[in-house]
Formats: structure tokens, sequence, C-alpha cells
């Protein structure tokens, strides 16, 4: 006998587990119309967003930082006066350069001289345009307070003379002249035609934020950054939505940036003329008291030129003299810088300097710092936490500059009195030198002391006054702004492709929750998953309310679904011995005596003797739709000895191959009455005089009847219902079969809905069937029935 392969490990369907390539395919083909739509919906959407949304585009320009000073660390094997006449201003720092460009201040002149905070639009029938030169006014706005509040205005040109100034938000409507004075709450504004005289018709807007709004969406939108850590080279990156104003605000800051560079330049060459200024007036005073103590000295002394009279002592001790003069002198530069760190919040004139690259390093940073609160204090106060906070570090490098000073200093008298020492040492080999050449020579070194210093401030007061006087700074331009061809957001392909992927995404999440959220068997693939028990037959969904549909006339769908199950019948069972078949189901409703009774009618069809008995006890349906009576019974039969089989057979007026044995009035233990070892005794005599005996069982999924029948069975059909069975209520059948409760068992697929698309993992089938008949069981004793059902499950006897 030919059977279908039953075995778990043989049959080669994936049950709950892995993934399907052909049932993603098949919910594709079935929902096609919704993949159709969202992508046509979001790819619309995405459409209009990318038409909708103000291009931006990037605008760029690149200034050089130019280098103007030499490192003192290459001139200390000089003297003192070389050191002196190459110092000079500090070192330009890039980081400070970028700090520089982003500051406030520069960004707030920035937003005072391209009105940066007022945006004016062309309005369109779905979106507006900003718009720079191509507006046909102009707009004026003089503030009554600081802070103001963002607001947007709709301007209507109705003639070449005036217009109406609309705002929503505000509750504002003005007609008004160009040129007028329009008063409101924060501003009064005043808009001049451009071209006066001409018939402009337009709608247009304009938009004006605060002042703080506008510096703080251009710094978000600013990126200024280093071409190459070796360059100093500075490129800058401004996003706007206009090309041609941002070329225009983008330039306007690197020519800023320039001019403030130079002031910059000016107002230190202001600061060192000023020091160089008091620093003659000092050394003058002396070199003049010198000169005329000489003069006086030498006409008391009637004495003459004295250099003929020198010797090697006498070079000696200059030579000492000379280098007692430099340590004199970088006494006299640490005592005035001294004078200046005493004084907080001066800045130390950077063109003075001293013979230590650390010092001068520190005197480097304080000016520095003095300048960057000089410069923050124009727009805050003391109270103010970036004041507040420069002081702490003024403090503390000035602090650090004293402590460093004093131990300069300390060397340096150190070294001075190792130096007079030296020269008492040629001193005393002078006394044998008449007192008066000493004096003579005494204020000869004096003088040239003088006159060298004197020279040397006025050659650095000369270079700093040059310096004031240049007209170009150490930064230039090297490329002036200009915007890229294209914008570069918003990217529309992207826009595109994502309303694409969103267009296929959402459906696949609609479909996936509602599978998801399904319980109930929707289609063949869902069996498939649960069990691995062959699907033997397939029954298409019916409108009428007619149970029986095989007859010898028919020729319907459903009646040719039933002939192929008939046929697949001819593989499972013996057909030279009787065979017993038994239909169940997990619930009520799923049609399992319907599936028997013309199952039945279509073996009877093919020549064979079917006999169909009605053990369906508690809710009998078979009879009723046949339209028999139900006298002479299986229940008398069984408990009455006097009853004869014969007796109970009732011949069926479908077909006379057919006949039926119903079951009678509801019994109080219909239990008891299937446990019976008369109903045994009656199969057996059935066998003998009938090919096929269709046992109608009641469900196995409420009570243990169909368990308590199923060990006369050859084969258990286990009906499933599309769309009416759950997928939990396969696990019973899997479950029964693993534990050898049911043999032999196949499942038939019922009321199967062809137009839902099953065409890949449905049932290839356009017929139809439904129910006119439904089950309802509400049994009585039904905890017995419960218990001796979970004793089945749980392996009990």
């Amino acid at each position: 006998m030919a059977e279908f392969n039953t075995n778990v490990s043989e049959n080669e369907t994936a049950i709950d587990g892995g993934f399907d390539i052909k049932a993603v395919l098949s919910k594709i083909l079935t929902y096609w119309y919704l993949f159709v739509l969202s992508i046509l919906i979001c790819f619309s959407l995405a459409v209009v967003n990318a038409s909708l949304t103000p291009p931006i585009w990037n605008i760029s320009g690149k200034i050089l930082v130019q280098d103007e000073n030499t490192s003192t660390s290459q001139t200390n094997s000089g003297s003192v006066r070389e050191q002196l006449l190459t110092a000079g201003i500090p070192k330009n720092n890039i980081e400070d350069q970028l700090e520089i460009i982003t500051s406030r201040n520069l960004v707030s002149q920035l937003v005072d001289e391209t009105q940066l905070n007022i945006r004016t639009y062309l309005i369109l029938h779905f979106k507006s345009i900003e718009i720079f030169q191509e507006i046909p006014f102009s707009i004026s706005v003089i503030y009554k307070q600081d802070d103001i509040t963002d607001h947007g205005y709709t301007v209507n040109i109705l003639n070449s003379n005036e217009f109406t100034l609309e705002s929503k938000n505000q509750n504002i409507s003005v007609k008004a002249r160009f040129g007028d004075s329009i008063r409101l709450k924060q501003y009064t504004l005043v808009l001049r035609s451009k071209f006066p005289g001409q018939n402009i018709v337009g709608q247009y807007g304009f938009n004006i934020a605060s002042k703080d709004e506008a510096i703080a969406d251009f710094l978000n939108n600013f990126f200024p950054a280093l071409t190459d850590k070796a360059s100093s080279a500075i490129i800058l990156t401004y996003s706007y939505t206009n090309p041609n104003k941002g070329e225009m605000v983008l330039e306007r800051l690197m020519t800023d940036y320039l001019v403030a560079n130079l002031q910059n330049k000016k107002r230190i060459a202001d600061s060192t003329i000023k020091f160089i200024d008091g620093r003659l007036g000092l050394v003058s005073d002396q070199l003049l008291s010198i000169q005329k103590d000489f003069e006086r000295f030498k006409r008391e002394n009637k004495m003459v030129d004295m250099a003929n009279k020198t010797s090697m002592l006498t070079q000696n001790d200059n030579r000492y003299s000379m280098e007692l003069n430099d340590q004199d002198i970088q006494l006299a530069i640490v005592n005035e810088v001294q004078k200046y760190l005493n004084k907080p919040g001066n800045p130390v004139p950077p063109n003075v300097s001293v013979s230590n690259s650390n010092l001068n390093a520190g005197i480097d940073s304080y000016n520095a710092l003095v300048m960057e609160r000089q410069k923050q204090k124009l727009s805050l106060t003391d109270a103010n936490p970036q004041i507040k906070v420069l002081d702490r570090q003024l403090e503390d490098t000035r602090n650090l500059l004293m402590k460093g000073f004093d131990s300069y200093k300390h060397n340096l008298i150190v070294a001075h009195n190792e130096l007079k020492k030296q020269s008492g040492v040629v001193a005393s080999e002078l006394n044998q030198i008449p007192d008066l050449q000493r004096i003579y020579e005494d204020y000869t070194r004096k003088q040239n002391i003088q006159q060298d210093l004197y020279q040397y401030l006025l050659q650095r007061k000369e270079e700093a006054a040059m310096a004031k006087t240049v007209t170009f700074s150490n930064t230039r331009i090297l490329e002036h702004a200009k915007a890229d061809p294209d914008p570069f957001k918003p990217k529309k392909s992207l826009i595109y492709m994502i309303g694409l992927v969103f267009g296929i995404i959402i459906p696949a999440i609609y479909i996936g929750l509602k599978e998801f959220l399904n319980t109930k068997i929707m289609s063949k693939y869902d069996i498939e998953r649960k069990t691995s028990i062959p699907i033997v037959g397939e029954i298409g969904h019916k409108a009428s309310e007619e149970a029986l549909m095989v007859t010898k006339e028919s020729r319907s769908n459903i009646s040719e679904q039933f002939r192929s199950l008939r046929t697949n019948l001819q593989y499972l069972v013996n057909p030279g011995k009787p065979n017993v078949l038994l239909f169940t189901s997990s619930m009520s409703g799923e049609g399992k005596t319907f599936l028997s009774l013309n199952l039945g009618s279509a073996l009877a069809l093919g020549g064979k003797r079917v006999v169909f008995l009605e053990l369906d006890l508690r809710k009998p349906k078979f009879s009723i739709n046949l339209g028999l009576d139900n006298q002479n019974v299986f229940t008398n039969y069984v408990i009455s000895d006097q009853i004869d089989y014969q007796s109970i057979l009732k011949p069926t007026w479908f077909n006379e191959n057919c006949f039926l044995i119903s079951s009678g009035p509801v019994p109080p233990n219909p239990a008891e009455l299937l446990m019976n070892i008369k109903l045994e005794r009656l199969i057996d005599q059935l066998k003998r005089d009938f090919d096929y005996i269709i046992i109608d069982t009641a469900p196995v999924g409420i009570v243990t009847d169909a368990l308590l029948v199923e060990k006369f069975a050859d084969i258990t059909f286990y009906v499933v219902r599309e769309e009416y069975t759950h997928k939990p209520q396969l696990d019973l059948i899997n479950e029964l079969r693993e534990s050898n409760k049911v043999k032999n068992p196949y499942i038939i697929v019922n009321d199967i809905k062809y137009q839902k698309g099953n065409s890949i993992y449905g049932y290839g089938y356009g017929y139809g069937y439904g129910y006119g008949y439904g089950y309802g069981y509400g049994y009585g004793n039904e905890e017995e029935s419960r218990g001796f059902f979970k004793n089945i499950f749980s392996g009990k006897k």
C-alpha cells in the first residue's frame, strides 16, 4: 500500500523556523496593490518635499595669515642692543586667528553691515524663495529695543507708489507708500522702491530676526578650517540659501577681518610710540644732565681730549664697564616692566624684551590677555563671567611674570656684583692714573651709554611710526568668496530613494504586523510551518447553504476537488480490505461533517459501499443536514441488547451505496457509550458489509471522544479551516501524533479563498465554499470531559 510520508525528520518543510523567500514573494504578490499605492504616495511626498525644501549652497573663500616677525631665539648670540632692535609684535597664532574670525564682535559687525538678520522672499503659490538683489525695494529698520522677537511680513505691491504690509501673527495690515515710516512696536520700517516710477506688481515677504539669532544662525552655518597643519592658509565655508547673498556676506567677513587685523597693528604701534616717548624724555634729561656736568668738569679743570692717554688697564676697565652697562640696561628694563606689571590691566609695551625667551613669551601671553579683555570690555561688563575668567587668567599670568622677573633680577644683581668685583680689581690698578683722567673717562662712558640708548629709542619710534602708517595687513585674501555651481541640499536623489524605501517598508511593516498579530490559519504555508503532517486534500470556499456537493450530476469545482481527494485516498488505504476513516478537528465549525459527507458520496459514486457512522454524540449534525429522522439510532443500539445493527442502518436518498447510522438524542454519558464493547462489534460487522466506514466524531480539541474511537480508524483526517482554525491548535495534532494517540494522521484544508492571492503558498483553486451550519458545543458533564482530556495530553490513563 502506498502511503504519504508522515515522518517529521524526512519532511522537507521547515517548521517554525527559517526564512522562506517563497512566502515573502507570496505576501508581496498578495498585497501588491498596497506596495504600489504606498510607493506612489511616499515617492510623491518625497518629490514634494524635495521641491519645497529651500536649496542650500556652500560658499567658500580662503585667506592667508603671514608671520612677519622673527623669533627672538635666532638673536640670542647678539648683544642686548641687537635683541632690543629685533624685539617686535608677538608671533601670529593660527588658532587665535580662527577664534578672532568667529568672535562675536566681528560677526556682530557683519550682521549690522549686511542686514543678515533680514531675509527677503519671493512668495509663489506653494513656496517662498529667498531673494537678494532681485527684490524691487530696500528695507530700512530703526530699532526701538535690542531684544526683538522674530516676525515675518508680507508685502503686496499695488503700484509704483503703494503697497500693503501684513503680518498674520501680529494681526497687522497696513497700506502705505514707498518712503513712508511704518511704526511698529519693536521698530520702525521704511520701504523704498529701487525702481521709482516703474509699476512692479507682485507679492514679496521678509523676516526680521533679532541680532543674537542672526549671529547664532551664521555661526551654525560657518565653518573655518586650516587647509593643512603646516600651512597658515584658512579656508572659510558658509552655507546659505541664496548664493549671491552668501557670497556677499562671506566676502564682507573676510574684508572686515583684514581691516580689524590692520587696526590691531596700529593700536600696537600707538602703544609702542607712547612708551618710547616717555622713555625718550627721561633719557634726554639724563643725557643733558651728564653733558652739563661733563662740560663744567672740563671747564673747571681745563682739560682737553684724554683719548690718547688711555692704557691697557683703561681698555680692560672699559670692557668691564660695557658688560656692567649691559647689566644695567637689563636691570632698567626689568624695573620698567615690573612697574607695568604692578599696574594690572595695562599691557607691557611689546617692543621691550629681556635676554630671557621664557619671560618674553610670558609678556606676549600677558599682552594677548590684556588686549582680549579690552576687546571683550567693549560689549561686556565687569560682572560678566567671561570678563571674570579673563581677570583670573590675567592675575595668574601676572603673578607668574612677577616671580619670573624677581628671579631674573636676582640673577642679574648677582652677575652685576661679580662684574663689579672684577672691575674693582682693575680699578685698584688704575689708582696710579690721575683722578682727573678717571673722572673724565667716567663722564665719557656715561655719556656714550645715554647716547646709545637715546639713538635706539629714536630708531624704535621711527619703526613704530612706519608700522602705524602702513596700509596693508599681514593677512590677505587668497580666494574671494564663491558659491558652488549647485546646491548641496536638498539631495534630491537621496530624498527620492528614501521615499521609495519608505514606500516599500511601510506596507511591509503593515503586513508583518498583521501576520504577527494574526493567530488564524491564512494559507497552506501557515500549516506547513506548524506541522509536518501531510496535506491530502484542499477544498475551496462555497457561498451556498447546501451541504451535499458531490452527486452524480455535479460538475462544480468543489465536487471535482472531492473527487481529487478520493483519488489521493487510494494511495493511503489498502483497497483490498475495508477501511475506517475518522474525521475530527480542533473545534466546531471547521467542516468535518461536510467533508465526511461529500467524501463518502464521492466514494459511493466510484462504486464503493459506504456507511456513515455519526459518533458526534454531543452535537450531532449529520442526520439533520441530510434531513433524516433520528429514530433507531446508535445510542439505542449500544444501550439495548435487543436491537440488531441492521435495524439502525438507514439508506440515504442521494446514493444507493451510501448508508447512515445516526447518533440519536444527546446522551448524558457520551464518553461511556463510545467505550462500550458493542461499538467494536458494530464496526467489525460493518467491515463485512461495507468498503468504507466514515466516522464523524466530536472535535478533539474540545472533548476526548475522537481519541476513544481512533483505535478503530485506519486513517484520521484532521480538518483545518482557513481563516477560522487558530495556528496554535495545530500543536494539538502534533502532540497527539508524537504521543502515538493518533496513528496515520492527515490534514484536509477546508474553505480556501483563492481570491486572497494564495497562488504560491495557497492552493491554486478558484473555488469557494461556506457553511450554512455550525457548531456550538455546550456539553453536559463538562468538567469530567475536560479532566479526562487533560489526562490524555499529560500521558495519564
